[in-house]
């Protein structure tokens, strides 16, 4: 025998579709909520990562401002100090020039002269002394033209020492000195070379110093 629902079955698969439809519409947006929550701090830990980042940049900026300025203080102390080098080794390159001069000069004195005041002013040396003849002093002249210490030689003056014959003679017997005449020269610095020593000039040497001496005396 057939059955007959007469129940009215269109509502009711009318209601459950309903209800099905608002369940999904829930499900959906829970889940839409959830997505954008799942969004929104996934960005928001990126925004703070970045903050973060940014303001460790501003923090290693602000250090190396400071190491910078730091920086300009030591090289102007490094400045400072490469001056004072470079000055300390001119005047230690400047020591030894002296002694080179005297030496030079005790080798360049002919034996017929000597040397009684030797000034320096700056590059400028003036020789004040006593010399047989002026052919003495030329060759003198010539001497400190063949050094490599001196240049631009020049004789400023030759004064011959007049002889008194009317003056009675002396119980000792003069010195040969007495009788040179005077003069100046003057000659420049030349640059400076690596002077070599040999034997033979330092005995050269010795021996006008000691004459040197003796005029001292």
């Amino acid at each position: 025998m057939a059955k007959i629902n007469l129940l009215p079955w269109r509502d009711e698969l009318r209601e459950k579709r309903k209800k099905e439809f608002i369940a999904i519409c829930i499900g959906a947006f829970f889940l839409g909520v959830i997505a954008a929550a799942a969004v929104w701090f996934y960005y928001d830990q990126k925004l703070q990562d970045q903050e973060q980042a940014n303001q460790l940049i501003v923090s290693t900026n602000q250090n190396l401002d400071v190491q910078l300025k730091s920086l300009d203080g030591l090289q102007e102390q490094r400045n400072a100090i490469i001056e004072r080098m470079k000055l300390i080794q001119g005047l230690q390159s400047q020591r030894p020039i002296a002694v080179h001069l005297i030496d030079e000069l005790v080798r360049v004195v002919p034996s017929n002269v000597y040397i009684t005041r030797f000034t320096r002013a700056g590059d400028k040396f003036t020789f004040e002394g006593k010399a047989e003849s002026p052919n003495a002093v030329a060759e003198f002249l010539r001497n400190l033209e063949a050094s490599p210490w001196y240049r631009n030689a020049f004789m400023n003056s030759f004064l011959a020492v007049e002889v008194n014959k009317d003056q009675a003679p002396k119980s000792v017997v003069p010195r040969v000195e007495e009788s040179y005449g005077n003069f100046v020269v003057t000659a420049d610095l030349d640059t400076i070379p690596q002077p070599v020593a040999n034997a033979e000039g330092s005995a050269t040497g010795a021996d006008s110093a000691a004459s040197t001496a003796e005029v001292a005396k």
